[in-house]
């Protein structure tokens, strides 16, 4: 007799090989039934079919083996497909390169460690348990088909997580456009220094040094720095703020370890691109050095 039809998108390939590999897990740990396969049009069923005479315990056993399968493909691989298609319903007006750049960010929030650990645990055991009841009383499930009519509370998380990647991708348009200003304002101005060295002491704190090695302090650093900013500055602002009015052709950082934030370094060599050098080693990252 038929216990199961299990019906999987012909789109989740990999899912399809996943169950075959959990159905043969299944025979080998004792359970005895036969697969057959019913392709309809963008859908292939898994029909399981078992003996009369099969036990209510092994019945149970195989229809919570089911359920732990699907509800995995669930939230690993029709939480992909479901980002695609509520970027395309709702943020329709991006671009394909953008909506794709919204998709991997998106993606990415789902995987991460993080959402690994609570998020995707959490949802799989809640689906599982929709499921094993939904199977207690149907012999079929289409498993695009649960989810869009049964699943609406994970519908909505994802598209929550959807809404955050679009914010993020955003705000990093929105970093990458003032880059881009930052870089050609720095086209535009004269090279106040050839060569600047910055020194990250072990306290974190920025320390500007000329071609020769000796310190570029008093006047001239803070009218350049004020002129440009106009009020109270962060190291980090002050670094940047520095950097662009002084618009160096060479800059060389010393000291690399001792730095508070990886993102204002990023931030200087987007903005100077080639013009940044780490140093390894020298006169002056020995003097630092001794200094601890």
């Amino acid at each position: 007799m038929q216990l199961l039809s299990i019906g999987i998108p012909n789109t989740l390939l990999s899912s399809s090989d996943f169950f075959n590999n959990e159905l043969e897990y299944m025979k080998n740990a004792g359970l005895n039934f036969t697969v057959n396969l019913d392709n309809r049009g963008n859908i292939t069923f898994f029909n399981i079919d078992v003996e009369d005479k099969i036990s209510n315990k092994n019945i149970v056993k195989i229809k919570e083996r089911v359920s732990d399968v699907i509800s995995d493909v669930i939230v690993n691989q029709v939480d992909k497909r479901l980002i695609k298609r509520i970027i395309d319903k709702y943020y329709y007006y991006f671009d394909s390169d953008e909506k794709q750049k919204i998709e991997n960010i998106a993606k990415g929030i789902l995987d991460n460690d993080v959402n690994k650990e609570t998020f995707k645990l959490v949802k799989k055991e809640r689906i599982f348990e929709e499921i094993e009841d939904f199977l207690k009383d149907n012999e079929t499930i289409d498993i695009e088909g649960f989810v869009n009519f049964r699943l609406r509370d994970f519908i909505g998380e994802l598209s929550e997580v959807v809404d955050r990647a679009v914010d993020e991708y955003m705000m990093q348009k929105e970093y990458d456009e003032f880059i881009g200003l930052l870089k050609y304002f720095v086209e535009l101005q004269d090279s106040k220094i050839d060569v600047l060295n910055i020194l990250i002491d072990k306290s974190g704190k920025f320390l500007f040094y000329d071609k020769e090695k000796k310190p570029i302090t008093g006047k001239f650093l803070s009218d350049i720095t004020i002129e440009f900013t106009g009020g109270e500055l962060t190291d980090d602002d002050m670094l940047i703020s520095t950097l662009i009015a002084m618009a160096p052709s060479k800059i060389y950082i010393h000291s690399l370890e001792n730095i508070k934030s990886k993102d204002v370094l990023d931030t200087v060599e987007k903005i100077f691109s080639n013009k940044v050098f780490i140093c390894n080693g020298c006169s002056l990252c020995a003097v630092n050095e001794a200094r601890k």
